[in-house]
């Protein structure tokens, strides 16, 4: 819980940016093993991140497949030609502040 205050106050947030290589269309190569560069940042940026899980869905969200995370990179197939690929962090840092974030159809493959 959190007490009421009237002084500003700052708020322990963190996001997770995905930096898929996509061509100048937006798009991503169909059929073909990717490693996308996950970046945390805010407050558990650095030494604060307890643990990171990244999944992928290629169903527009139905279904989601965890993935594996190795030096900053998520490592995963990119579906056929005219599909989508949605992202997922979950992420938790060491004071016990949890993120989810999801990012339904990214992009699209080629």
């Amino acid at each position: 819980t959190s007490a009421a205050t009237t002084r500003p106050t700052a708020l322990p947030l963190s996001t997770v940016r995905f930096a898929p290589a996509l061509g100048l269309d937006g798009t991503g190569p169909a059929d073909d093993r990717v490693h996308v560069p996950v970046t945390v940042q805010g407050a558990a940026a650095g030494s604060g991140v307890r643990s990171l899980t990244v999944s992928v869905s290629t169903d527009g969200g139905a279904t989601w497949t965890r993935v594996p995370v190795t030096d900053g990179r998520a490592a995963f197939r990119n579906p056929a030609a005219g599909r989508s690929v949605s992202l997922r962090a979950e992420l938790t840092d060491t004071e016990g502040n949890t993120l989810t974030q999801t990012l339904t159809d990214a992009y699209r493959t080629r």
